[in-house]
């Protein structure tokens, strides 16, 4: 579908043939309510697909639409126009979760592509497109899917979404950041200058975010893969009660806004975010949780030079070594081990919100990292790394956001290593819209040449990574564009890089 059709159907009219399902509320619904936040669709699999809504007056109106549950038709068809319906229903849009649907929808046809729009009395939603996943127990030759991160509404506009138009992708992975909690100036300011303080502050932050035009577009247009990054939630190792307070506010207002199918236990400071699939024989995706089982990140920060680059980068004490130190936690690890162990997929992704490569900076002639990625956690990346090795996993690659630049690699064992030596490749996506100040930049920038499996490091650019994965290579397509300070930036590929089945390393394409 060209870029002028991206959005399926917004605008369409559907004719009363097409859509004569009924229309029940449970609870008299305050006039004027419908569907400003429009439609959209997530965490799909062979068989089913979640889909979402958010009954509202306004986007700048939350206020509750009715004083309980309220029932929404839905309807899935085959076709655009929305004549051959292959499944219908009634979704409950609850009051404890702000009046927000999510439908999963199920008996669905592999690998195909459907239609969906929901109804309140007569109010109809724009039209959606959704996508299942290939069969896992099927052969597969071929799979896009895009890549994005961090978009932070003040730098600048989300428009890079709009260059997935012709991307023919199946799935959009979103590793984190969705929102942004903290305030930083830029093109356009956030609806508060403070930091969501409560649930309905979450809410009214994601209602903003969810205003822009490309976002809401993308959404329309592909099924996403929503994982939570430090920005969408407090994701400390706390035991302050306000602080879990405000942390179960967060993942109550981010489950609320997202096509995603795990609900949060109300006032629960804790969710389900580890996700995985396989996508017929071809690929084995891994997501796991990267932030609510970690141990403390700040563990060297007081052996640190605070002024240096913010205190994000920190010096390499012994007690980020430490062999019990981790991120995934325990059980976390043995299902990943598990999934290494089993698979019989072609290639195997680990999909975190961070950094897997090793990357070593100087500072003052000491030895700093970035210890919120794993260099934070070596002893455990170490782990993954051995059970690579052992059970000889198939075309390893990882894939992350996080440090709003686009860097390419060789994940060897530790940063100096022989890039002919390393396991896995890594592909680390930039951001849609959020900067990497120079502070943070130029210390990576001056460390290349002590990292020699960087294959490419460039942080100027917004954009996302676009993959291609078939049988023989994987291809990842770095689609930058031209500005974000204003609408209207055009998205071109910048460079490609692919992985050759069977052989590890990274190589200009």
């Amino acid at each position: 579908m060209k870029r002028r059709h991206f959005l399926a159907g917004a605008g369409l009219a559907l004719a009363a043939p097409a859509l004569t399902i009924r229309s029940v509320s449970a609870q008299a619904v305050a006039a004027g309510a419908g569907f400003p936040f429009s439609v959209a669709s997530g965490d799909p699999t062979s068989d089913a697909v979640v889909l979402w809504t958010r009954l509202a007056r306004a986007v700048d109106d939350l206020t509750p639409v009715a004083a309980g549950p309220v029932e929404v038709e839905w309807i899935v068809a085959s076709d655009e126009k929305m004549s051959d319906v292959v499944r219908r229903g009634i979704g409950i849009a609850r009051p404890e979760f702000g009046h927000s649907v999510h439908v999963d929808v199920e008996g669905l046809q592999p690998d195909r592509s459907y239609w969906y729009a929901f109804r309140l009395g007569g109010e109809i939603s724009p039209v959606g497109r959704t996508r299942t996943l290939p069969s896992a127990l099927a052969p597969h030759s071929r799979f896009r899917f895009n890549v994005v991160s961090c978009q932070h509404w003040e730098n600048g506009y989300f428009d890079a979404y709009d260059g997935m138009a012709d991307d023919d992708a199946s799935l959009v992975l979103h590793m984190g950041d969705y929102i942004y909690e903290v305030g930083r100036g830029g093109v356009r300011s956030h609806e508060s200058k403070t930091a969501p303080a409560t649930l309905a502050d979450y809410r009214r932050r994601h209602a903003l975010y969810k205003t822009d035009t490309a976002l809401r577009r993308a959404h329309e247009r592909m099924p996403f893969m929503v994982t939570l990054d430090n920005h969408d939630a407090l994701t400390e190792d706390t035991s302050d009660m306000a602080k879990l307070k405000l942390r179960a506010a967060a993942y109550q207002a981010w489950y609320e806004f997202q096509p995603v199918r795990h609900a949060p236990a109300l006032s629960n400071p804790a969710m389900q975010i580890l996700r995985d699939r396989d996508i017929g024989n071809l690929l084995r995706l891994s997501i796991p949780d990267t932030r609510q089982f970690k141990d403390r990140e700040s563990s060297c920060a007081s052996d640190s030079d605070k002024n240096f680059a913010f205190g994000v980068f920190q010096k390499a004490c012994d007690a980020a070594s430490a062999a019990d130190r981790s991120m995934l936690g325990a059980p976390q690890e043995a299902w990943l081990d598990e999934r290494l162990k089993t698979s019989k997929a072609r290639w195997n992704v680990i999909a975190s919100t961070v950094m897997m490569t090793p990357f070593d900076m100087d500072h003052g002639g000491e030895l700093y990292r970035y210890l919120q990625s794993w260099d934070g956690y070596p002893a455990e990346r170490a782990r993954i790394l051995d059970r690579i090795e052992k059970y000889k996993v198939g075309n390893p690659i990882a894939i992350a956001g996080d440090i709003h630049s686009n860097l390419v690699s060789d994940v060897v064992r530790r940063a100096g290593d022989d890039p002919k030596t390393a396991l896995m490749s890594e592909f680390v996506g930039t951001s849609i819209s959020s900067l990497w100040p120079d502070q943070l930049a130029k210390p990576m920038q001056a460390a290349l040449p002590a990292n020699p499996h960087i294959r490419h490091y460039e942080h100027t650019r917004r954009g996302y990574l676009r993959m291609t994965v078939t049988e023989d290579r994987w291809t990842t397509d770095l689609r930058t564009i031209e500005f974000t300070d204003k609408p209207g930036g055009k998205v071109s590929t910048e460079k490609s890089f692919v992985v050759e089945n069977g052989q590890a390393g990274v190589k200009a394409a």
